[in-house]
C-alpha cells in the first residue's frame, strides 16, 4: 500500500512541476478565446503548445536538472508564441515556411510599417497578456529545484515518450512554431544558394537563337501590391489612372493575367527563373545577357533583409543594378519618380540592345508612405480607418499611373525603336471582399490578391486583338513571354507558354498548391 502511495506521490510531485507551463499555455489560449473566438486550428496549437514544451522541459530536467537553463528556453517559448499568435491575429493562419520566407526577406524599415499598418490595439493586449502569464507563471509557480529522484525520471522518460508521439504527428508538428522558423530557414538559405549557383553559371541556356530586330529598348516595370480590381483602366469607379488613361488607345491592356503568388518572393522567384524539367537553369537575366542584350535594374525596393532578398539574387545578375531605398527604418523611402534619372541614364547608353527592369515601391503597405502629399486626392482624415485605407491606397495607386505614364513619356521621347511592360507582382485585398487589407502568404485567400494589371506599349503603337488580351495567363510564364517578346528562342524556351505568340496554350493557373484560378 505505501509502495502504491510513493508512486502516486511522485506522480504528483512530478505534475506539479508542470503546472507553470499548463498555466501560462491555457491562459494564452484564453487569450485568444477572448481575441478572436474559438477557432479549431489554435486547440490543436494549444496541444502542440504543450506537449512541445513539455518535452524540452522533461529533456532539461532528465539529462540537467538545472532550472536556470530551462528559465531561457521557457521566456524563448513565449516568444514564440506571442509572434504565431499575433500572426494569427492578423492573418488568421498559422507559420509557414512562405510567411517565414517573407520574415527573412524583411529590413528594418517594412518591420516599422508592417507594425504601424497591421498592428491594433487588439494585438497589443494580447501580447502583453501572453507576456504576463509566462512572466507570472514562471515566478509564481515555478518547479521545484529538488531533485526528481529514480522513480520520478522513469514519469519523465513517459512524458518525453508521449511529447515525441504527440510533436510527430503531421497535424501537430505543423503548429510548431520553433520548427518552421528553422525548417524554413535551412529552405530559404537553399534558395539563396542555388540562385547564387545559377548566377555563377555562364551561358546556361542552349541552343539559342535570336532574330534580328537592330537597335532597340525594352522597358519591364515590375509594380508592388497593385490591385487590378482598383485599376481605373479596369473599370474601378474612381479614376486612379488618369495618365495612363489618356495613353488607352497606344495600351494592350490584358485582362485576366493573375500573380503565381501572393507575395513578392514567390511570386517574382517564379516568374524569373526559367526551368527544364523542374530543374532550374537560369533566370531570364541571363537568357537576355546571353542574346546579347545589356541589362538594368533599377529598384526602389530594398535590396537586403537578414541577408539579401532572393529577388535582389536574381537582379545582381543584371549587368548594372541600382537600388535607391535604404533598408533602415530611420530613413524615408524614396518615391518610385526618384528612380527617373537613373531611367534616362539607362535610355542614353548607347549600346545596341538594352531590357531595362524598373522595380517600383507602388502600393507596398503602409501604402500612406507610398505617394507624396500632391496625390492626396482621396481623403485620409475621415474617423472611418477602413476608408482612410482605401484612400491610402487609390491615392498610391494614382501616383503608380503618373509613375509609368511618365517613363512611357521618357522612352517614347527616347526615338529608338521600343517596348514597355507594366505588371504587378501580386495583387492586394483593400477591404473589397473580406475585412482585412494586405496579401498574405498563407490563410484567408481572395482573388484581388493575385489579380495584377498586365500592359503593353510600343513605339510603333502595335495592337493586339481581344483574343490575346483575353488569354488567361499567370506570371510563372513570365520569362517564356519575355524571351519570345524579344526575339530570344532556346532549349529551355517555350512559345506555347508566351501570352503573346500565336501558339499561346491556357495552362491551369494554381495558387497555394490547392486554388484553381479560373
Amino acid at each position: 500500500m505505501s509502495k502504491n502511495l510513493d508512486y502516486f506521490l511522485n506522480a504528483l510531485d512530478i505534475a506539479k512541476r508542470f503546472v507553470f507551463l499548463f498555466t501560462a499555455f491555457l491562459i494564452t489560449y484564453f487569450l485568444e478565446l477572448l481575441s478572436f473566438g474559438y477557432d479549431p486550428t489554435r486547440l490543436i496549437n494549444l496541444v502542440e503548445n504543450i506537449a512541445f514544451s513539455s518535452l524540452i522541459y522533461s529533456l532539461t530536467l532528465l539529462f540537467f536538472n538545472k532550472q536556470k537553463l530551462f528559465k531561457y528556453v521557457f521566456y524563448a517559448l513565449m516568444v514564440f508564441t506571442v509572434f504565431e499568435g499575433v500572426y494569427f491575429l492578423i492573418f488568421k493562419a498559422e507559420f509557414t515556411p512562405s510567411a517565414i520566407f517573407i520574415v527573412l526577406d524583411t529590413n528594418t524599415s517594412e518591420v516599422g510599417e508592417f507594425i504601424k499598418f497591421n498592428v491594433d490595439a487588439t494585438q497589443i493586449l494580447y501580447s502583453a497578456g501572453v507576456l504576463a502569464s509566462f512572466i507570472l507563471s514562471w515566478r509564481y509557480l515555478k518547479p521545484s529545484k529538488n531533485n526528481v529522484g529514480n522513480l520520478g525520471r522513469v514519469y519523465l522518460v513517459l512524458v518525453i515518450f508521449l511529447g515525441i508521439f504527440l510533436i510527430t504527428r503531421p497535424k501537430i508538428y505543423n503548429y510548431n512554431a520553433p520548427y518552421a522558423v528553422v525548417h524554413s530557414f535551412f529552405k530559404y538559405n537553399s534558395e539563396r544558394n542555388l540562385l547564387e549557383d545559377l548566377n555563377a553559371t555562364p551561358n546556361p541556356f542552349s541552343n539559342l537563337c535570336i532574330y534580328p530586330t537592330g537597335k532597340n529598348t525594352h522597358i519591364v516595370i515590375i509594380g508592388e501590391s497593385t490591385s487590378r480590381l482598383h485599376f481605373g483602366l479596369y473599370g474601378y469607379p474612381r479614376n486612379t489612372t488618369p495618365k495612363l488613361g489618356e495613353l488607352k488607345g497606344e495600351l494592350n491592356i490584358f485582362n485576366e493575367v493573375v500573380s503565381g503568388d501572393t507575395y513578392t518572393i514567390g511570386s517574382l522567384v517564379n516568374a524569373f527563373v526559367i526551368k527544364d524539367n523542374d530543374t532550374a537553369i537560369g533566370n531570364v537575366i541571363q537568357l537576355m545577357k546571353q542574346a546579347g542584350y545589356k541589362t538594368y535594374w533599377l529598384s526602389n525596393q530594398p535590396p537586403i533583409g537578414v541577408f539579401e532578398t532572393l529577388v535582389t539574387k536574381i537582379a545582381m545578375s543584371s549587368d548594372v543594378s541600382h537600388f535607391i531605398n535604404s533598408e533602415n527604418y530611420y530613413l524615408p523611402t524614396p518615391y518610385d519618380e526618384e528612380l527617373l534619372p537613373m531611367v534616362m541614364e539607362a535610355l542614353d547608353d548607347n549600346e545596341e540592345k538594352k531590357i531595362i527592369f524598373i522595380h517600383l515601391m507602388g502600393a507596398h503597405a503602409d501604402y500612406a508612405y507610398r505617394y507624396p502629399k500632391s496625390f492626396s486626392k482621396f481623403p485620409t482624415d475621415l474617423k472611418d480607418k477602413r476608408q482612410n485605407t482605401i484612400n491610402h491606397y487609390d491615392n498610391a495607386l494614382l501616383y503608380t499611373d503618373h509613375v509609368v505614364s511618365l517613363i512611357i513619356d521618357v522612352v517614347n521621347s527616347s526615338n529608338v525603336p521600343s517596348s514597355l511592360l507594366y505588371f504587378s507582382d501580386h495583387g492586394e485585398e483593400v477591404y473589397d471582399s473580406i475585412d482585412f487589407a494586405g496579401h498574405p502568404a498563407n490563410g484567408t485567400f481572395t482573388f484581388n490578391m493575385i489579380e495584377i494589371p498586365f500592359l503593353f506599349w510600343t513605339s510603333e503603337n502595335i495592337k493586339l486583338s481581344n483574343e490575346y488580351l483575353n488569354r488567361k495567363f499567370s506570371l510563372n510564364d513570365l520569362s517564356h513571354t519575355l524571351a519570345d517578346l524579344y526575339g530570344i528562342r532556346s532549349l529551355q524556351t517555350d512559345t506555347t507558354r508566351s501570352v503573346f505568340h500565336e501558339s499561346f496554350i491556357e495552362r491551369p493557373r494554381v495558387v497555394w498548391d490547392t486554388i484553381q484560378v479560373k
